[in-house]
This record gives C-alpha cells, structure tokens and sequence, in this order.
C-alpha cells in the first residue's frame, strides 16, 4: 500500500530527472505559530525573499543571520498551512514542484477518474433489511453514488438471486431517506436481506500520510494513473511561466529548447495516461458488467 506522499515523491523523482535541490535541516522543533528557524547547516541559497519547503509547508525567508543560521519567515506562504516541525525535518529550498501543490494536483486527478468520460470508479458492497412492502427503500449509509451495479435478494444462504426491475433514487427528503438515495422496486421484491453494489468515485486524500488504498479508494495496479495524471498537470504550467515574456527577453533557450516543447513533452503523457485510464475502464466493465434492467 501506498501513502499519498510515497506517490508523490515518486512523482517528483520523475519531473526531477536527477536534478538535486539544494537541501538544509532543522536544528531545533518549531511550533505553528513560530517564526524564528534555526538550521542546522550554512544557510547557502536561504537569504532574504528566498522560499523553502518544509514537510508540504512553503515559508518565505524575510531575515536570515549567517552567523546563527537563523532565518525570519512567514508561515504558510502561497496558501500552505503552518504545522509543527520536528528537531531534523528536511528543508527544500525553493522547491520546483512544491508537495502542497503536488498534493493538490492529485486530488484534482482523483476526482477527474471517476467523471463519465472516463467510467472508472470503486465498488461499494453493503445490505439492506427490505420489510418487502416498501415500494423504496434508503439505500444506507450511501454519500455518493454514480451508479448500480446490482441488486440481489438472500433468498437461500447458497442463492442470491438479481433483482431486475429496480432503480436508483437520488437527491430523496433526508427525512424520509436518510442517505438521500433509495432504491425503488418496480416488481414485488419478498422480504428480506438485500446485496447491493454500487459504483462510487474515488475519495480524496487530505494529508501526505494518506493511503492511496484505504482512504482514496485507489487500487495499486492504479496508481501509475494517478502518477501520470500528477505529472502532466504539474509540466502544464511550466509552458506558462516560460511565456513571461514581460519579465524577461528571449534567451538561448528559445533555440535550446524551442517553444511547444514543454507541451509536446505533457501530451506524451497524458496520451500514455489516456490508454490506461481505457485499459482500467475496459476492465470493470468486464468484471462488473450492468444486470440491472428497468
């Protein structure tokens, strides 16, 4: 199983190709609320308006002291969030693809692999008590659902037969229905337990320690998607930062490395992340093909 931040490191190894970031350590704990960092080593590239990465905080430097490697900050720069840190957590000093905007990417991607173009999804598998009369039924515990898969009855402990002629209620009266969906029988269904399973999207992490598996859903024979998906969107922007024309002239380069190729070198990706995300489509439905007929 793997964590959110293992992902991501994977990630950065690729867009990294080698390059080595200048790195420091903390040399005493910080607080949330601390502004003073004390370092562990010279303080090389970290002087004033320099940016560094701690854990997935990005802190801007306003003052930094040679003599005691000690820097002046202000946490939670660009949106982070300001967290404690422990006496030898790593520094990155002015990250190229900082973890807080890795993280970011990757939840975006999460969310883009269960929309209907791309028909990937999580199975959910839980039972209902059905008294049998009900003409609905709350689907229980169910926050979000894209689709069914099945219905099946517990007729006999070796049979469980499929239910054919049932539908999927959303957006119900919580009152009435506390999940908002229920399940609505068009034929006399005997009472009973039913099997329901369901598609849902995949869910999105929230910190770096998060499983990829137990909180995103995400198989591993998946995360090559995620990882591919992550990277594209990151390269995506590096083609808009070279176009400041306005802050700087035209360079070597331009002629090194020509414009578009930036693009050329994401759309590579996102076509490899394209045929996967097909092969894994194309798979579910063969293992979860729709028996469900209205």
């Amino acid at each position: 199983m793997s964590t959110a931040g293992a992902l991501l490191d994977r990630v950065a190894r690729q867009l990294l190709s080698g390059t080595i970031e200048e790195r420091n350590k903390l040399a005493t704990a910080v607080d949330s609320d601390d502004t003073s960092f004390v370092l562990s080593y010279e303080l090389g590239a970290l002087r004033s308006g320099a940016v560094f990465e701690i854990d997935s905080e990005l802190c801007y430097v306003w003052e930094a002291t040679v003599g005691s490697k000690t820097l002046v900050v202000e946490r939670g720069y660009a949106g982070t969030t300001a967290a404690s840190h422990s006496v030898g957590a790593v520094i990155t000093i002015n990250p190229r693809f900082p973890k807080q905007q890795m993280l970011d990417a990757l939840n975006q991607d999460i969310d883009d692999l269960s929309s209907p173009a791309n028909g990937l999804f999580r199975v959910v598998t839980q039972d209902v008590s059905y008294n049998g009369s009900d003409r609905q039924v709350n689907l229980t515990s169910a926050s979000n659902v894209i689709d069914l898969i099945d219905v099946r009855l517990r007729y006999l402990a070796d049979d469980f037969p499929v239910i054919r002629r049932v539908r999927l209620a959303r957006d119900l009266p919580t009152a009435d229905f506390a999940s908002g969906f229920a399940l609505t029988f068009d034929e006399s269904v005997m009472a009973g337990t039913l099997r329901v399973r369901y598609k849902a999207p995949y869910t999105r992490v929230s910190a770096l320690t998060d499983s990829i598996q137990s909180v995103a859903y995400v198989p591993v024979n998946m995360e090559d998607i995620l990882e591919l998906g992550v990277m594209s969107r990151m390269l995506s922007m590096r083609e808009v930062k070279r176009n400041f024309i306005e802050s700087q002239g035209d360079t070597r380069r331009a002629d090194e490395v020509p414009p578009g190729a930036m693009r050329d070198s994401f759309s590579n990706i996102l076509r490899l992340r394209r045929d996967r995300i097909v092969a894994e489509a194309a798979r579910l439905a063969r293992q979860y093909p729709l028996v469900i007929r209205q």
